[in-house]
């Protein structure tokens, strides 16, 4: 009795405890709620309304981070963060600015055709060029160059892993880690894709190719983990939800479609004609076609059907992208790249751990280095991300045959380089001969282990038909009676 008063007055602390930070955790989210949200409502009956309609209404602070800059060098390619904005033209033109206080990083010109751009780990960024992959500091200054993988048109990377993956025209797909400089995996996906997007839920890409395929592929198998017919036509461009469980595609054939990646379903479709497509973290969907970008406040829940806002850009749409935990849209075009306010639709709140960008130079290096520390292997990619940090049950044996095969494989798939020798000994013919005299020997082993075999059956038959004559020998030296005592 006295185990169980004892286990009931834990259990009434512990309840006591888990209520009363639900009630600080909810007065801390009271106090950090924004005083004031920003929407625009919708009625049915009334036309699509434009950004461009309600710019005097909106505060100060909204009104100088909407930006538009006029650019030469284009098209170009868009990646941006809570601090920076990077840009990089087909020509060669890069360039890095501060868009919060209107402050130019760098800008140089490096001559050469520029793919895609991408942000990485410290401030640095890696563009994909006409010969390889360079990575830049935030003066713009030249760090490494990945001569590995070249020709690279699309670029992704993972933050968690330190990954930056890399796709070819070809679709040849590279993972390399950027803090040990190796290439961890490249394999072939499909032989003409056409977009590139991660899902940051579980760190896997999906690539879309031109029959209207997206595979989801991760660093460990060499395979698609999963692939989904989703458009009869050439898929234009992809989303990923922020919680993982969406997918936002868009077609040749003028159609965006919403699936549920749990069931691999469809859920809503719309005929839109879209090439370019961005989701901010509340749900707002933007499709950009030509100069005009139509918004949707709730696409994952199905409704599609009332649009939110309209933005007219001053020429071709190249890239577009939500800023995290804000309300603006960044696009990039042939001549330009503006900025706008998309109300409600950035996540107000955010976790300073993840968000490096507003910190100090202290802070910064701190969370480097934690970042580091705490770096998650590649194996941990997958697609049922729930089960990382459960208990793999299975026994040791099959774990080490596992291993043991998976060694006995690479073995078997590296080729020994031959050494050079001199001259007269490495000729054709001699070779020949030495691999005919192996072919030989292997065979001679074959056939002295059949014979072998062979032996032993007979040798086996023998035995049996001595003994089988020595009981019927003795059987006819047994008279009849003796014989009856026996059997009874």
């Amino acid at each position: 009795m006295a185990k169980d008063k004892i286990l009931s007055a834990k259990l009434k602390q512990q309840e006591f405890k888990t209520k009363s930070t639900q009630l600080k955790t909810q007065k801390i989210a009271q106090l950090l709620e924004p005083q004031f949200q920003q929407s625009v409502e919708i009625d049915d009956e009334r036309p699509l309304l434009k950004i461009s309609n309600f710019k005097d209404y909106l505060p100060e602070e909204n009104v100088q981070n909407i930006i538009n800059l006029k650019l030469k060098q284009g098209p170009y390619k868009l990646s941006v963060t809570p601090q920076t904005t990077y840009l990089a033209g087909e020509s060669g033109h890069i360039a890095t600015f501060n868009w919060r206080h209107k402050q130019l990083e760098c800008e140089f010109d490096v001559k050469e055709k520029c793919y895609d751009i991408v942000s990485i780990a410290q401030r640095n960024f890696a563009v994909a060029q006409k010969s390889c992959i360079y990575i830049y500091d935030p003066k713009g200054v030249e760090v490494h160059k990945i001569r590995e993988c070249k020709q690279a048109t699309k670029l992704e990377y993972l933050p968690y892993h330190f990954l930056l993956a890399a796709l070819n025209q070809n679709g040849q797909l590279t993972y390399q880690d950027i803090t040990q400089g190796k290439i961890i995996s490249t394999y072939r996906t499909t032989p003409s894709p056409l977009c590139l997007k991660q899902n940051h839920n579980n760190a896997i890409l999906g690539i879309g190719d031109q029959m209207g395929v997206v595979r989801m592929y991760a660093p460990n198998t060499g395979t698609s983990l999963t692939s989904m017919l989703c458009h009869k036509g050439g898929l234009m461009s992809m989303t990923f939800s922020r919680d993982g469980n969406h997918l936002i595609t868009s077609g040749s054939e003028g159609t965006i479609k919403v699936w549920d990646l749990r069931t691999q379903k469809l859920q809503s479709q719309i005929g839109v004609n879209a090439t370019n497509l961005a989701l901010s973290d509340k749900g707002v969907l933007a499709a950009g076609r030509g100069t005009d970008i139509v918004m949707w406040k709730n696409c994952l829940i199905g409704d599609l059907k009332t649009p939110y806002l309209r933005y007219k850009a001053s020429s071709m749409i190249c890239d577009i992208d939500f800023i995290k935990h804000e309300d603006y849209l960044s696009m990039s075009t042939f001549d330009s790249y503006e900025q706008t306010v998309v109300p409600e639709s950035g996540e107000p709140f955010f976790d300073t751990y993840e968000q490096p960008d507003l910190q100090n130079k202290k802070q910064r290096l701190e969370t480097n280095v934690k970042q580091l520390i705490e770096k998650l292997p590649p194996e941990s990619i997958s697609l049922q991300s729930y089960r990382i940090g459960t208990i793999d049950r299975t026994s040791k044996i099959i774990i080490e045959k596992e291993q043991k095969k998976q060694i006995e494989e690479q073995a078997s798939k590296k080729i020994k380089k031959q050494k050079k020798k001199m001259r007269g000994r490495n000729k054709i013919g001699k070779r020949e001969k030495l691999k005919e005299l192996e072919r030989d020997q292997k065979q001679q082993v074959k056939w002295q282990e059949m014979l072998s075999d062979a032996l032993r059956v007979k040798r086996a038959e023998k035995e049996k038909k001595k003994i089988e004559t020595k009981i019927l020998d003795r059987l006819e030296q047994m008279s009849s009676k003796e014989f009856i005592r026996v059997v009874s």
